[in-house]
């Protein structure tokens, strides 16, 4: 099972791979940051005990 928090990850890494080039590192972070934040708590409610993967 993938946990909810590697879901939110990976969706916030996706959206940020095009618009953190031009940030300095610390930006990048806060950027991640405040896009990780409301991802994680949209799948916390739709999937509170997490996402199982179909294999």
């Amino acid at each position: 099972m993938i946990t909810n928090e590697q879901r939110a990850h990976d969706i916030a890494l996706t959206i940020l791979q095009s618009r953190v080039k031009d940030l300095k590192p610390i930006e990048a972070y806060h950027e991640y940051v405040n896009s990780l934040l409301p991802i994680l708590k949209e799948i916390d409610k739709d999937f509170p005990n997490g996402i199982k993967e179909h294999l």
